[in-house]
This record gives structure tokens, sequence and C-alpha cells, in this order.
């Protein structure tokens, strides 16, 4: 389970964002992968590095500013597909390509590829701003977004959980409230608080349905924005907030649980990279900030 918002500004002024994105990943603790950091294709992420996967990622940035991000699909047990395509690099070839996100869609789709099913969200840098485009696969289709508050989930994006309507709603609070970059540090203080609200949004119909066959304290566990379900060794490991402002200077800030995992005694490591689209040799990092039970 995953949790994307994205705010797309159509024509950011001085002192504007044109992207304002937060993210949590939801995985298995004991499945490894390495924090964020600059890749040798010149891509900003977190990393897979399960045996057999290694090398994917579910949120990416390249150098040219392109942003994309892959949720699973949330399924009944008797639907999950084993010995199907892995799904961890559809970010990473859409990152290196210099196709728009529309067109590599249009080719996922075409393809013939069998995956389990997947959301997949791209924003190709335009003139003014950002083009957004949405793909799910359980109906094979894309889709483009327009300006505004989007919000993702492993559902499809018209029969939404609620925990991605509440978050939706959040979202809208904070750009009006902060979304100026002389906020910016406050700004992305509250896209993180609002990653970690551990608030049970259920019963929601939707997120049952698509989650038969597993209990129900697992599901009920997923239907808050921040998960936590130790004893399916389940949860949020990893959240990530990235902003691009009005002279195409991004911001890209992930918080991530420190491996091995150990949940009554957590870590966690803040990554921090700054850089202007196409300019990266100004690229710095801050790494290796150690924060205990935040």
């Amino acid at each position: 389970m995953c949790l994307l918002f994205v705010y797309i500004n159509p024509s950011p002024k001085e002192g504007e964002y044109k992207i304002v994105l937060v993210n949590n990943r939801d995985e298995t603790y004991i499945r490894p992968a390495k924090p964020a950091h600059m890749w040798d294709c010149r891509v900003i992420g977190g990393m897979d590095a399960e045996e057999g996967k290694e090398g994917g990622t579910w949120l990416g940035i390249s150098e040219a500013g392109k942003i994309g991000c892959l949720m699973n699909i949330f399924q009944p047990v008797e639907d999950f597909q084993d010995n199907v395509a892995p799904r961890g690099f559809i970010v990473v070839n859409y990152l290196q390509t210099e196709e728009s996100g529309p067109d590599y869609m249009e080719n996922i789709a075409k393809s013939g590829v069998i995956f389990n099913h997947f959301n997949l969200v791209t924003l190709d840098p335009g003139e003014e701003s950002y083009n957004a485009s949405y793909y799910n696969s359980q109906i094979n289709a894309h889709q483009k977004l327009e300006s505004g508050v989007h919000g993702f989930g492993n559902c499809q994006i018209n029969t939404p959980f609620k925990k991605v309507q509440k978050g939706q709603r959040k979202l809208k609070e904070i750009i009006e409230e902060y979304g100026k970059l002389e906020c910016e540090e406050q700004l992305i203080s509250e896209l993180f608080t609002m990653m970690q609200d551990t608030t049970k949004n259920f019963p929601d119909k939707q997120l049952i349905e698509q989650g038969r066959g597993h209990s129900e304290e697992f599901v009920k566990n997923l239907s808050s924005i921040y998960v936590s379900c130790p004893s399916h060794d389940y949860g949020t490991r990893t959240t990530t907030a990235i902003l691009v402002d009005h002279t195409d200077r991004i911001v890209f800030r992930e918080k991530t649980m420190q491996q091995p995992i150990t949940l009554d005694a957590l870590r966690w490591e803040v990554n921090t990279f700054s850089f202007f689209v196409r300019k990266m040799d100004h690229l710095f990092a801050k790494k290796n900030l150690g924060l205990k039970n935040e």
C-alpha cells in the first residue's frame, strides 16, 4: 500500500511552486532497499535491493526534472498472479527515456507485458509548469491530469479509498496556508506530519472489497495514511516530499527507516537533495541525519 498526493500549479507566480508532491511507501519491513541517492543514470530516488528485483524504484526524479511514481493496486488474494513481470523498472525506464508520460504509457499499454495491477503517475516539465498523466493497468488506459490537487492510492482514481480523499483535503489546506517559498521548511514539515496520520478511516467499502481474502485486522490497518501492521511485518517505511518552484529549483527530501528495521527501536535517516533542472552540477546532498523515534 502506498499513497501519493500532488499539487499542480499551471501558472506559478514568483515565490510559488509548480509542483508540491508527497509520497508514502508501504512495504514489508524485511524487504531490503537503499535510501534515496544519486544513481549512475542521473536519477534520484530510493532503490529496491530485493534479490531478483535490484535497481527498481517506486518514486524518482531525473536531472531533466521528470518525476515518476508507481503504486501497486491492492488486490484480493485470489487475483494476485505469480511469475509476472516485476513493476519496479517501470518508473526507472520512464525517467531514462526522452518520451513524454503519455507516450510512455501508450507503449506500456501496447506492449502485452503482464504485470500485477498498478497505477503510474508521470510529471513532465512543460513550458510554464508540468504536464501530468495517470495510467491504470486494470483498464489499460491513461489520462491527462488537470491542475489542482490529486490523490492516488492502491485503488483506481475513480474509486478512491477514504484515506486518499482525506489526504487530498488536507493537502489543499496545507497549500493554501504554506504554499509559498518563504514557508518552505514549514511546508515540508506539514507534508511529513500529514503523512504520519495513524487515524483509521474504517470501515471503507472500497478497501474492504479490494481486500477480499485478507484478514480484517490487516485491511483495517491499511485504512490509515501512515500504516503500521507489526503482525504482518508491514507498514509505512519511507516518506518523500518533492517541491519544484517557479525557477525550476527542486527540493527532494526523503525520510526512511534505517535497516535492519526494529520497531521498538526505530531510527530514521533523512536525505535532502536540491538542484536546478538540467543543472546537476549544482547538486548537493545532506545525508545520514539520524533521528530516533520521531
